[in-house]
């Protein structure tokens, strides 16, 4: 019985939700209204009767101008599937009038999500023909990673007269994926993740007659110019770089340990830590065309594939946005990537002290081993003349722009 009641009344508040309300002119108006009809019935004045008329019809007129205002009214959202957390995100709002009369001054709200900074609470559309659509913006900053749902839309107007105020509620749904900020790396742990790769890129194997060439790729930034080969350089119109069988470049595998350890207080903050440092490093090496994979254990076993470029990029990246606290410790699961096979380098990051991972991982694999809690972690990153250690949104934007224009070329 109180379950039916309370459907009841939600499905009666709902029901109310979309009548006209008027608002506080509008209130005036009305009370002008009744007083002018008490006035006129208490001293037997038609003429006041006659007066009272006037504005509760402005407010039926008001409240009948809305309730067409505001029907048949359709739109869309056009946002990126994906961006990072703190870019600026462009939103437009595609409103199509499918009546027959033209709408005007309807009020938009899009979804107030918790993690949304919006640069206006509210888009405003003067006035949309029949059939037409408008297509306001506005600018959004997601302020955490994840995955963001964004739904409904509140379509106000109080057109013509402003005494009544009507709000339609709209619904289309859009998904967006919000990648963690990339941690800015300093310079002198970027030079040591390339004092690996070129330790192994110039292998004391080659001295011992196996410089047959592997292949031939296109050349990446940071790799050794003096493999260029310039015939097939000026066959292709673009950089080559050869391959030897005794000098394949070296590969790194980016390990994320989130098994919660250590203090409770903060294992939020050193999660964020660890997330952002992975992110910086998958940026480096993805600007700098070095092969790599990443690994991580969540309820599962997350492992992807050697790869480099932006596709590459984006895969780990979209693993990272959803990235929460491991369910299993790094010994249960590291063995199952295969760390320190070949020519690998290792990269760890660990919510716990270093000297635990250390001692999951096998001896001799040349493991980075980097703890998002201890004093040195600092040390691994940049910050800025402004104190930000992340990469700036023009960074970000510029090397979204060359993934592209290699794409298309």
């Amino acid at each position: 019985m109180k379950l039916r009641l309370t459907a009841k009344l939600k499905r009666l508040g709902r029901r109310l939700a979309v009548l006209p309300v008027p608002t506080r002119l509008g209130w005036y108006f009305f009370g002008a209204s009744m007083l002018l009809f008490g006035a006129g019935s208490l001293y037997d004045e038609s003429s006041f009767i006659l007066l009272s008329c006037i504005p509760l019809a402005l407010v039926l007129v008001n409240a009948l101008a809305v309730w067409l205002n505001v029907r048949r009214i359709e739109f869309k959202r056009q946002l990126p599937r994906e961006t990072h957390a703190g870019e600026s995100v462009d939103v437009a709002l595609l409103v199509h009038n499918a009546g027959w009369i033209p709408r005007f001054a309807l009020e938009l709200d899009d979804d107030n999500l918790p993690d949304l900074y919006r640069d206006e609470s509210t888009n405003l559309v003067m006035s949309v023909s029949p059939g037409f659509v408008q297509k306001p913006h506005y600018a959004g900053v997601f302020g955490r990673r994840g995955l963001h749902v964004l739904e409904n839309l509140l379509v106000t107007s109080a057109f013509p007269f402003g005494l009544v105020r009507m709000t339609r509620r709209l619904s289309f749904r859009n998904e967006i994926l919000v990648y963690p900020r990339p941690a800015r790396l300093s310079e002198e742990f970027e030079r040591r993740i390339m004092r690996s790769a070129r330790f192994y890129g110039e292998s004391s194997v080659a001295s011992r007659g196996q410089e047959e060439v592997y292949g031939v790729r296109e050349y990446l930034p940071g790799q050794n110019v003096g493999r260029i080969h310039w015939r097939t350089t000026a066959r292709t119109g673009k950089p080559m770089i050869l391959e030897l069988e005794g000098r394949q470049d070296a590969s790194f595998v980016l390990l994320l340990d989130t098994f919660p350890i250590g203090d409770a207080g903060s294992l939020r903050q050193r999660l964020e830590s660890a997330i952002g440092l992975i992110a910086g490093l998958t940026y480096f090496l993805t600007h700098q065309g070095v092969l790599f994979r990443f690994a991580w254990h969540g309820t599962n076993l997350q492992s992807s594939q050697p790869g480099r470029g932006d596709a590459h990029y984006h895969a780990i990246m979209e693993r990272l946005a959803q990235a929460g606290f491991a369910e299993k410790r790094l010994s249960e699961w590291v063995p199952e990537v295969g760390v320190g096979i070949g020519n690998e380098v290792p990269v760890l990051v660990t919510l716990g002290p270093k000297e635990h991972a250390e001692a999951s991982l096998r001896l001799g694999t040349g493991a980075i081993v980097i703890g998002a809690g201890g004093p040195d972690f600092k040390d691994y990153l940049r910050f800025d003349y402004l104190g930000r250690r992340s990469i700036a949104s023009s960074e970000l934007e510029n090397a979204s722009a060359s993934g592209r224009r290699k794409a298309t070329e």
